[in-house]
């Protein structure tokens, strides 16, 4: 599968957070191509788009470790589809049907996590089918109050909660909904964004906690990236 390689620098609080990007031709992707893949039996049955994204995923992933120092496996399939990563290692994947992003840093307590997410930008249609879904009313107004057009909106508020999944569901350990978190801020001239947990996902993670997180419009695309240390 033809692919291409790019690093992005990202200022968050707790430091600089580097992403490796991958550009993908699915069209050129051969099933041979998983042979590279520890896991690939796991995958047997996938269509070869999903093979694909889940391949440039990886590959992401692989690059990302090797670039942070130390071992670069392939992160396997969790029960629940999630990576897994090395000991003492907190990342996150996500693709696109032609990019696939990882990011990757070193654990530095037993709560930390690392959420990233990458959406297209819905259209009018699809934004206002799912707006009710994804926002709240509070959320709605924060929206409509950042400037961005509403369906840049709805898909930045979408991504960010789902960024903040991914950098708490090993701590979780479950499924959680979008109603657990509300935006509470939109800074287009920072680029950044915060989330309030609405309910209490576990003793650690209490209700009213907050997370910030930075946004970016890449091509069309809106990459949500989220990071906490605790």
């Amino acid at each position: 599968m033809n692919t291409t390689f790019c690093q992005l620098q990202i200022p968050l609080p707790e430091g600089m957070q580097h992403i490796t990007v991958v550009q993908y031709d699915s069209k050129t992707f051969q099933p041979e191509d998983l042979m590279i893949l520890p896991h690939r039996a796991a995958l047997q049955r996938a269509v070869p788009i999903r093979c694909a994204e889940h391949l440039a995923g990886r590959l992401a992933a692989r690059q990302a470790l090797l670039l942070l120092g130390g071992t670069a496996p392939f992160p396997a399939i969790g029960r629940h589809r999630q990576p897994l990563w090395p000991a003492g290692i907190i990342g996150s994947i996500s693709h696109t049907r032609q990019r696939a992003l990882a990011t990757v840093a070193k654990s530095s307590g037993s709560m930390a996590g690392l959420g990233i997410d990458l959406e297209p930008q819905l259209s009018s249609q699809q934004a206002h089918e799912i707006a009710d879904t994804v926002m709240q009313n509070l959320e709605r107004e924060i929206a409509s109050n950042s400037g961005l057009p509403f369906e840049q909106a709805v898909t930045l508020v979408f991504s960010a909660k789902e960024s903040l999944f991914k950098a708490l569901f090993a701590h979780v350990g479950d499924w959680f909904d979008f109603s657990a978190a509300v935006i509470t801020d939109i800074s287009p001239g920072s680029q950044r964004f915060t989330l309030r947990l609405a309910q209490a996902l576990t003793p650690e993670l209490p209700a009213g906690m907050a997370f910030s997180g930075h946004w970016r419009d890449m091509h069309g695309d809106i990459m949500t990236l989220l990071r906490f240390d605790l």
